[in-house]
């Protein structure tokens, strides 16, 4: 965790989180415009701490997003399909 931000760095990406455990933060993230490390320093769950980094992960640019999903075993393509699909998904395309 970086104790300045409280961001997490990820150890599961897209699509191993349940839509409906994604949808409610993406609903605060991007439909109430909650900044990020609001919504981080508003729980104390680390899985809920690490799927908020998550969605705060879907508007990144990829080299950022790859960087911050590198405790990820997954390939950079495989995350980045990932996203993309979560995205359409979510009506987030």
């Amino acid at each position: 965790m970086n104790s300045k931000t409280d961001i997490v760095h990820p150890h599961h990406y897209f699509c191993q989180i349940p839509n409906e455990e994604l949808r409610p933060w993406v609903e605060k993230r991007y439909g109430e415009q909650i900044p990020t490390v609001e919504l981080i320093r508003a729980t104390d769950a680390p899985r809920e701490k690490e799927i908020i980094s998550i969605v705060a992960l879907l508007d990144v640019d990829e080299e950022s997003m790859l960087h911050m999903m590198g405790d990820v075993n997954k390939p950079e393509h495989h995350i980045i399909h990932c996203r993309e699909n979560v995205k359409h998904m979510l009506g987030l395309d």
